[in-house]
């Protein structure tokens, strides 16, 4: 089966599971279709927003800043905010759209490293479509965010690097870290190996250097910009976030072990995890390709759980970070149920026929078993979450827009949907898209002067409370926050009190 027929195949399974989400009414309303599930999904917006408008990564109008950990995605988002002005609609069903093709993308990926490792059509099309129905990715591919890019990029970068196409395996590689930087990992691999096979074939210094002109270029100028723009090398999401404590490390990565990979539905009877060691075990024996395919998640996961605290196993807000890592350990699952059946198949005429053929039934649907009540649960999140930022971020941005002067700058802790829809200049205070307010711990007296309106949830900035120079003066609320568990079920607006003449 050629690949476009795969690809039809894969996009038929993916629209078909967004729809499944966009059409979710768990919180009685359309959310899910007309919303997004995180604020930090309007931050790439936002961005992507201002390059449409070739005002380059600007946050505030003319103020360029490095607060997208994604500068690729926000780039790929360009037609969804070109198309969004040129029908006068809204950017989401572009965004989604763009989301679910990237989602394709990865489907097709995963199923031509199969292919070039020449493990069958029917490893093919189970990787494929285990990437498709996974009710975590399915999430993913309309949340606004680059998971899914990100791993669509590191798959073709396998997949070219096995076939020994030099160029599109450089240029994957070098655009991977782009999506997510975490990606490094696979990408410093992958040209590693570019580079020891030419050199086992002879070839020259000046080609080998040039295979790195991708990474060079891509990771290399973007590290530029950020070094022009705020005086670091990386982006301020990175100095914001980014923790080397080694008990922030420990923590997550026994959450990952113990609650989050357990909580997927593929593993929740344990079943997944023998097909994914024997995937693993059969990709390893591919060579040195197949072997990176079998190890990248793992490094993966191990350089996500090292990179920022993580609280909670069940959030996307948490788990996207360690989602891209799914695509790959979804291939080896595939590559381990595929051939546990052929094995079971091949001795169906010996005496222990039987019992084989039992034992193999009992691992594939312990493994398939958890998605129904895992769909229905994330599809529910999925419409939830939206609702949520509907009703708190959302809600906020347009009062603020509403009832504060044209150019007033306001201060706020989210800073996706209240720079978006706000339409004012936005002073953030996490830092995250105003470098100079970065390795500030906590907001005074003196960080606030600049600004007449603030808009947080009251835990972020607890110098507001009960403080007479800052007079509450709109809230929002949700009645069920899924986002995380954490207190931010109450957006705030306050404003300083003028003293009296």
């Amino acid at each position: 089966m050629s690949l476009v027929k795969l690809a039809l195949i894969f996009l038929a399974a993916h629209v078909a599971t967004a729809i499944c989400f966009l059409l979710d009414r768990a919180p009685g309303t359309a959310a899910a279709l007309h919303g997004l599930p995180l604020d930090d999904a309007w931050i790439h917006m936002v961005y992507a927003r201002s390059l449409a408008a070739l005002q380059g990564f600007a946050y505030n109008p003319g103020q360029l800043e490095t607060g997208s950990t994604s500068p690729l995605w926000a780039v790929l988002l360009v037609p969804a905010s070109w198309a969004a002005r040129a029908f006068g609609i809204s950017v989401v069903l572009p965004a989604k759209v763009t989301g679910i093709l990237t989602a394709v993308a990865a489907s097709v990926g995963a199923a031509r490293v199969a292919r070039v490792l020449d493990l069958g059509l029917a490893v093919e099309l189970a990787a494929g479509l285990a990437i498709a129905v996974d009710p975590a990715l399915a999430f993913a591919q309309v949340s606004g965010m680059e998971v899914m890019l990100a791993s669509a990029l590191a798959l073709w970068a396998v997949a070219e690097l096995a076939t020994d196409r030099v160029w599109p395996a450089a240029i994957a590689a070098a655009l991977a870290p782009l999506a997510r930087p975490e990606m490094i990992l696979l990408a410093l691999p992958v040209l590693a190996l570019i580079e020891w096979r030419m050199h086992q074939r002879g070839a020259r210094l000046s080609p080998r250097l040039l295979v790195l002109a991708p990474l060079l270029v891509g990771v290399g100028g973007w590290m530029l910009y950020c070094l022009l723009v705020s005086g670091y090398p990386l982006p301020s999401t990175f100095y914001a976030k980014f923790s080397t404590r080694t008990e922030v490390w420990s923590h997550n990565v026994a959450l990952v072990l113990g609650q989050v990979l357990p909580a997927w539905p593929w593993f929740i009877r344990g079943a997944g995890f023998v097909l994914w060691g024997i995937g693993g075990f059969l990709l390893l024996r591919r060579g040195l390709v197949g072997g990176l395919a079998a190890a990248f998640p793992v490094a993966y996961l191990l350089a996500a759980a090292g990179e920022q605290y993580i609280p909670q196993a069940w959030p996307f807000y948490w788990q996207r970070y360690l989602l891209p890592a799914l695509p790959f350990i979804l291939l080896g699952m595939a590559v381990g149920a595929v051939h546990v059946v052929l094995w079971a198949w091949q001795r169906r005429r010996h005496s222990w026929a039987p019992v084989r053929a039992l034992a193999v039934a009992v691992v594939i649907l312990g493994t398939i078993s958890g998605l129904p009540s895992g769909w229905k649960s994330s599809a529910d999140l999925y419409a939830w979450n939206c609702q949520n930022i509907d009703e708190l971020n959302v809600a906020m941005a347009t009062w603020l827009r509403d009832h504060t002067a044209p150019g007033e700058t306001i201060a706020v802790t989210d800073a996706g949907a209240a720079r978006y829809f706000g339409e004012r200049p936005i002073f953030d205070l996490l830092g995250l898209n105003h470098h100079r307010f970065l390795h500030r711990r906590g907001t005074s007296a003196s960080d606030l002067a600049p600004v007449r309106v603030i808009s947080t949830f009251p835990s972020h900035v607890p110098y507001l409370r009960d403080n007479p120079a800052w007079q509450p003066v709109h809230r929002v609320a949700t009645g069920h926050l899924t986002i995380c568990d954490c207190p931010q079920s109450e957006l705030v607006a306050y404003r300083r009190v003028e003293p009296s003449r």
